[in-house]
């Protein structure tokens, strides 16, 4: 079969480069960290397969990749034992020093993790089971993936995160969970509880979150468990952590891909090339966002006004951000105005250009999914697909639209959330 790759047309070359937008402080009283480790490992070299029964078939993704930029943990703990009189103030802050990205050789997950907290690796063939400790023993965070080419559903699956919990914490004191609690980005949280005794006899309520969702064949686990008198504390920092987390479905646990495989999708197109992300920090510090080291970038920027275009090899796919300065505040009304007419400019000469009704984001952005039909090499025709987010932060206007094939969306899903979901804006940098 021949591979055709999609080219862009000169109108559209030219649309893209003339058109624009809108014309603490640390305690070191008690350690925890022998119980802590002791609990986190107990169990840790059995096997996390479900017992569950899968359903046969998983709801088909919706269309819309965005991110729901965190699936963020509850602060609310559930009901817990009375910490012993004196409790509070007695344990060591939990220390979580500047994030570094970790990648798993595999290449199945990666994780921005406190640069001084401890790994303990206790993953086997079948499954990867990592522990991160911090300096003072009191907080950790777990990451746990096998592999299942079931489909679960999510009771189903919150019945494998419970198993999980009672297997590794049931034996612990006062032990309990919560009702799961759904996510926006389709995991399930169940928040969960022990009773923990430190040194000198002291009484710890230790607090778990843990996210339990499958991406394809990989069904995961992620916790953060921290002492629950430092929830609130900690509570911006785990948070950030927890929303760097991507999986790669693609890739199965001893690091081959999945994707692709050389073959061309259906209507001849080469699949789009998405290769290992790095952060690209624009130099203004305007925005930062996570890109195919692979994609190349084109700069359309003006004196006030960011205007950035990368493509993938294959000429199939583009992600575009486009910023401008203004201190007017708009509403979300005005601001979808605004994303039509941006969309309009750029692509409303395309043959079959539509766009749907907008969709509020839970990070405040607005979606609007719209896309139209290109005509190939040899006279091929693919249906492209859009996905832009409009968003205000302080005197920003900036919209991030990702562009792929309608036929490989659902293949490239995961990767493409995983660099939407990186994209992130500084209100206080200036665009020159």
């Amino acid at each position: 079969k021949v591979v055709r790759c999609l080219e862009w047309k000169d109108d559209k070359k030219r649309s893209l480069e003339g058109s624009r937008m809108f014309h603490a402080r640390r305690y070191w009283f008690v350690s925890l960290i022998g119980l802590l480790i002791v609990a986190l490992t107990a169990c840790g070299g059995g096997s996390a397969a479900p017992t569950a029964t899968p359903t046969q078939a998983a709801a088909a993704p919706t269309r819309t990749p965005r991110p729901t930029r965190p699936p963020e943990p509850t602060a609310t703990p559930r009901p817990s034992p009375t910490p012993a009189a004196g409790q509070s103030g007695q344990l060591a802050l939990v220390d979580i020093g500047p994030l570094e990205t970790y990648r798993h050789a595999s290449g199945v997950f990666r994780l921005d993790v406190p640069s001084n907290w401890t790994l303990q690796d206790n993953s086997s063939p079948d499954e990867l089971l990592l522990i991160w400790t911090d300096p003072t023993g009191n907080g950790a965070i777990l990451v746990n993936i096998f592999e299942d080419s079931r489909s679960f559903t999510d009771s189903q699956l919150v019945d494998l995160l419970n198993t999980f919990l009672e297997d590794r914490f049931g034996n612990q004191p006062d032990f309990l969970y919560e009702d799961p609690r759904p996510q926006s980005d389709g995991s399930q949280l169940v928040v969960w509880s022990y009773t923990a005794t430190a040194d000198n006899n002291i009484k710890v309520t230790m607090l778990g979150n843990s996210f339990i969702e499958q991406r394809g064949n990989k069904i995961s686990i992620l916790t953060t468990l921290v002492p629950d008198e430092q929830f609130e504390t900690l509570r911006t920092k785990t948070d950030e952590i927890i929303n760097t987390y991507r999986i790669d479905s693609s890739v199965s646990l001893g690091g081959s891909t999945t994707i692709g495989s050389g073959d061309t999708s259906g209507s001849g197109l080469a699949p789009v090339e998405i290769g290992q992300l790095r952060t690209y920090a624009h130099p203004s510090g305007v925005f930062s966002i996570d890109l195919p080291v692979n994609w190349t970038l084109t700069d359309n920027s003006e004196p006030g006004e960011l205007f950035l275009i990368w493509s993938d090899p294959t000429n199939n796919a583009a992600i575009i951000v486009d910023v401008i300065e203004n201190d007017t505040q708009y509403s979300d009304d005005q601001l979808v105005e605004m994303l039509v007419s941006f969309l309009e400019t750029l692509f409303g000469n395309q043959p079959d250009f539509f766009y749907e009704d907008p969709r509020p984001q839970n990070d405040g952005s607005i979606l609007i999914v719209w896309g139209y039909t290109s005509t190939a090499s040899n006279n091929v025709k693919a249906s492209m697909l859009g996905n832009s987010f409009i968003e205000q932060r302080g005197n920003k206007v900036a919209v991030l639209t990702m562009i792929v094939p309608d036929e490989q969306f659902d293949a490239l899903i995961d990767k493409t959330n995983a660099i939407i979901n990186t994209y992130r804006i500084d209100p206080n940098a200036r665009v020159p």
